[in-house]
């Protein structure tokens, strides 16, 4: 009686308040639209009815007459050889503690502690955890940034009348920042944008292409003639940006020299069910991850890790054990069952997917300061010859909209990746997956309708339509965050010494002591063990000024080891 009566005193007639739900009904209550993960887009399939209608009934444990995600032997042994046979695969495993969990099971069950590992380095941070977990000698791959085409001529009649708003930010200094007054010559394509011409100029954009084939041969033999050969080579995709990299050409060269290839592919697990792609589980690659839950009507958290190399099985077997729950959730595993039969039952509802994504894609070439990255519209893949498309593939599905650099709204003010997701959000509701300095991302699904579509080509189109392009480009925007970092430890070693809190300004010249990332999508722009450079604070300061989620950075100072 004592303890009800504090607990009414201190919480009124509630024992405890539903801050979540309520937190959660409110936001649902707003009507906003998600075009972002997960991929059921909280619609209601019909499929999918009478399971959510009974979550509570649903929900079982290891109990008699059921079966053990772990060691299964009747329907979850039945439900994972009929996933087999859809993907292609040696083994399919379910994974309830998502792609995080498969990336950690993959790397363990390829290295050993101490082995070299080249990856990706635009590679997820579950990456840099494993690397960690490890104690892995890490070499990286770095992807070249993408170009991306605009229009000549555009907006130009206001543009004369504003003077050059750029600052002269703290990042003036950094390689490659080309800083011009007004009374510089003129290039040629800057006469052709005061002549007013329809030529297209290409601009560099802030998002990383493929992993280039020939870069990753290179850097494999570099390392074997240093005697460091790599145990695995792990890469990412489809990118957060849906860029896909040509997963045969660099499965054949890493199974020539003896080294097994693990694929991030969680942006991609649409990919299987949509025409004119293939999976790298059928492109070669010897272990592939695939979160069901961001493009397929999966709840979050749910994914799959697929083994190609028999070899494999064994030890991804032994690590799932230990990076999943021991008591994995059946609505998960139903979830996904019932998005793979989705996908595999459903081939028709993909490809009108993909006509609505025609559709839309084309209504986007009319943008002017806001376009849809569409590399591969005008060329073949892997077109060496344009500059404008360096990227093996893409994924129609994911939609980046890029803001070229220069625009800037109706106040003079550049504008900005965040900027636009802002608007989008609270001038029409729409919630967009990522917002970078540059461009915003909206993953699409199956479940998205031609109407959803419509609102959204609207809504840019509206945005677009009140910005405008200036002739001298904001070089802030021009990043280059993840290059040319030098490693002083590797990065499982340097995250256990003793480490100290510095400005971000004082910082350069020391050893990071954490992970500094934007979230999402969290590639590192500094690891633990790498030397902070003076490119690194002026990527990280433009992100935080530029309104991003950054990780590892507290009030302007990160974590640095102590006396190093």
């Amino acid at each position: 009686m004592i303890r009800d009566r504090l607990y009414r005193d201190m919480f009124g007639e509630k024992a405890l308040k539903e801050y979540i739900n309520e937190a959660l009904e409110k936001y649902i209550g707003k009507g906003t639209y998600p075009w972002h993960m997960p991929g059921h887009k909280r619609q209601p399939l019909e499929e999918l009815e009478s399971f959510w209608n009974g979550v509570y009934a649903h929900d079982f444990t290891e109990a008699k007459d059921l079966d053990d995600m772990h060691e299964p032997e009747m329907f979850i042994a039945d439900s994972l050889a009929e996933m087999k046979k859809v993907y292609g695969t040696f083994a399919t495993y379910m994974l309830v503690n998502g792609s995080t969990s498969g990336i950690m099971t993959a790397i363990h069950a390829t290295c050993h502690r101490g082995d070299v590992i080249l990856a990706a380095r635009n590679c997820h941070k579950a990456v840099y955890n494993a690397i960690c977990m490890l104690e892995l000698e890490p070499e990286y791959i770095v992807p070249d940034y993408v170009d991306m085409r605009w229009h000549c001529g555009v907006n130009q009649a206001m543009s004369d009348k504003m003077t050059d708003a750029r600052g002269k930010a703290d990042c003036e200094t950094r390689e490659g920042t080309d800083i011009r007054g007004e009374g510089d010559r003129e290039t040629p394509e800057r006469v052709a944008v005061n002549g007013g011409d329809d030529r297209e100029v290409s601009e560099r954009t802030d998002i990383l292409g493929d992993i280039s084939p020939d870069k990753l041969e290179r850097a494999i033999i570099t390392l074997i003639t240093n005697g460091r050969k790599p145990s695995a080579v792990i890469i990412t995709s489809p990118t957060y940006e849906g860029v896909i990299s040509d997963i045969g050409t660099l499965a054949e060269i890493t199974h020539r020299y003896g080294i097994y290839l693990i694929v991030d592919e969680a942006q991609g697990a649409h990919l299987n069910f949509m025409e004119g792609h293939e999976t790298a589980m059928a492109q070669g690659a010897d272990i592939v991850i695939e979160s069901l839950h961001k493009t397929m009507p999966a709840l979050t958290q749910t994914s799959l890790l697929h083994v190609m190399d028999p070899k494999l099985d064994e030890r991804v077997r032994r690590y799932l054990q230990i990076f999943q729950t021991s008591s994995p959730s059946y609505i998960f595993m139903q979830s996904m069952e019932k998005a793979v039969a989705f996908g595999a039952n459903n081939r028709a509802g993909f490809v009108e997917y993909g006509r609505r994504l025609e559709i839309f894609a084309e209504k986007c070439d009319s943008l002017r300061n806001i376009r849809l990255f569409r590399p591969g519209v005008n060329v073949s893949k892997n077109d060496e010859g344009c500059s404008a498309c360096k990227v093996f593939d893409h994924d129609e599905g994911r939609l980046v909209f890029v803001v070229r650099p220069g625009t800037v709204d109706g106040s003079g003010q550049i504008f900005t990746g965040v900027m636009l997701a802002d608007i989008l959000a609270d001038r029409y509701g729409l919630i967009v997956e990522m917002a970078s300095v540059s461009y915003v991302i909206c993953i699409s699904s199956v479940v998205d309708s031609a109407a959803s579509y419509d609102i959204l080509f609207r809504a840019i189109e509206e945005i677009d339509n009140d910005l405008e392009h200036r002739v001298i480009v904001d070089g802030s925007r021009a990043m280059d965050i993840i290059s040319g970092r030098r490693s002083a430890m590797v990065p499982g070693k340097a995250w256990d010494e003793p480490s100290e809190i510095v400005s971000l300004e004082l910082s350069v010249g020391r050893i990071s002591g954490a992970f500094v990332y934007a979230y999402p999508p969290g590639i590192p722009v500094l690891a633990p063990g790498e030397i902070v450079d003076e490119r690194a604070v002026c990527g990280i300061d433009t992100m935080i000024r530029s309104g991003l989620n950054v990780s590892g950075v507290d009030d302007g100072c990160i974590a640095v080891l102590c006396g190093k």
